[in-house]
């Protein structure tokens, strides 16, 4: 497991089109209170019995925590370099410009409390959390993304 004392790259790749921020009507559907994002549904959780709701582990949730909704459906790259930590985090080491969490980043009033900057954590992926590798795969994943993270010394 050395693989995990070096850093890696999510970075894919340059842009194969433009960025759009979700409109305020799309992250309003998809974010509660706080930026936590509470309507996904995981479509492949086991059901106690038909017509229920799947029974997920929940996460402990940090006051200064924040998700980001990112459409990775294109194929380009969330253009971050992270590391990942022994807790089971990544910490974010670098923002590459024009990725799509620096396109993020720009769609965002400059004293927004949710642009992503070196040194924060990502912390959930997708309802992933808890592994780094579990992060790292999600990360991959070619769809939209809702990734949480968290500033340093909050974790």
């Amino acid at each position: 497991s050395s693989w995990l004392k070096s850093s890696f790259l999510l970075w894919l790749g340059p842009p194969a089109r433009p960025f759009e921020p979700p409109s305020p009507a799309l992250a309003a559907g998809q974010m509660g209170a706080a930026g936590s994002c509470c309507s996904c549904e995981d479509e492949t959780g086991s059901f106690l019995e038909e017509g229920k709701r799947p029974r997920r582990e929940s996460r402990k949730r940090h006051p200064n925590e924040f998700t980001i909704i990112v459409d990775r459906r294109s194929g380009e790259g969330l253009g971050i370099d992270a590391s990942p930590e022994k807790t089971g985090t990544l910490e974010i080491k670098n923002i590459t410009p024009a990725g799509l969490v620096d396109r993020w980043n720009k769609s965002l009033a400059e004293d927004s409390r949710e642009i992503v900057k070196p040194g924060m954590r990502v912390i959930e992926v997708n309802g992933r959390y808890n592994s780094a590798m579990q992060l790292i795969a999600a990360c991959r994943e070619t769809e939209v993304l809702h990734i949480t993270v968290i500033p340093p010394g909050d974790l």
